[in-house]
């Protein structure tokens, strides 16, 4: 009898399947808009050109860690 008490008893619940659920919004579409425009920018900037005379890197914009410069369009950075 003592046995067939023991098997009776469950100690954990059935699996129940988790679905996710679809989010909308105002703010979710400002999200997926603001993502977008920054992938487009990360994936597309190194493509432009921007005229910096001769002996000068072409890039519009292009970070220069070796010789410690940044270029961003019309903009030189260099170290102090």
């Amino acid at each position: 009898m003592a046995e067939s008490a023991e098997e009776d008893i469950q100690f954990f619940a059935k699996r129940e399947k988790i679905y996710p659920r679809s989010v909308k919004g105002k703010y979710r579409t400002i999200k997926w808009t603001v993502l977008t425009v920054c992938l487009a920018i990360y994936y597309l900037a190194p493509f432009l050109r921007w005229d910096r005379g001769e002996n000068a890197p072409g890039q519009a914009i292009l970070i220069d860690l070796p010789h410690r410069r940044a270029y961003f369009f019309f903009i030189e950075i260099w170290p102090q």
